[in-house]
């Protein structure tokens, strides 16, 4: 399959901008995580709800017990660290009400909880325990470095933070945000060799 690294700037609710061999591989990570580790899963960085479905859907099956967290701003990129791709404002086609509607009509709005806000300005007050899994998709420097540095803290031994631009080259401040504070040797790259892709790590806690 050839690498295509064009940017996509807006999908349908439900769907996601990454593509579909690293959404599998994403769940695959978290179902293999939370059937060793049960517990919650966040995600920062929902948009339209894409992966937060595929991770909702996963837990629903694993652990229906917990509960899948998403933070987003719902408004679109609060800040931008230069690059083109990544200007203020983008993917601020979204709303918490429809994409809570969206989750309504798929028999998931149990499983899921909305938060809405920059993930630096609300996380600490939000009552987020026991997480096992957690995927960070912000693609700026501020909030991937909040979330690296914090999101830990609320989660279980043995959970994974699975960051989605790791090393992809649009999104080059999260990617320095990630090494400034977890040793290069603690990051697992994922490399999909169906394209030839290494656009994302995690971290094993």
């Amino acid at each position: 399959m050839k690498n295509v690294n064009a940017p996509v700037e807006t999908v349908p609710y439900g769907e996601t901008v990454i593509p579909a061999n690293r959404l599998e591989y994403l769940a695959q990570k978290c179902q293999e995580t939370l059937k060793k580790t049960p517990g919650n899963v966040l995600e920062v960085g929902v948009y339209r709800g894409g992966t937060l479905i595929a991770l909702a859907q996963v837990l629903k099956e694993v652990c229906p017990q917990f509960k899948v967290y998403g933070i987003d701003t719902f408004s679109g990129h609060p800040y931008t660290d230069g690059h083109p791709v990544h200007p203020v404002g983008k993917y601020a086609d979204a709303t918490k009400d429809e994409m809570e509607k969206y989750l309504r009509s798929k028999n998931l709005s149990e499983n899921v909880e909305l938060f809405s806000g920059k993930v630096e300005e609300i996380f600490d007050a939000l009552d987020l325990t026991d997480i096992s899994f957690a995927h960070i998709d912000c693609d700026l420097y501020i909030p991937v470095k909040f979330c690296a540095q914090n999101v830990p803290k609320k989660m279980k031994d043995h959970g994974v933070i699975y960051f989605d631009d790791y090393g992809h080259e649009h999104c080059p401040g999260a990617t320095k945000a990630i090494e400034e504070v977890f040793e290069k040797d603690r990051i697992n790259p994922v490399h999909i060799p169906e394209d030839d892709t290494c656009w994302s790590g995690y971290v094993q806690l």
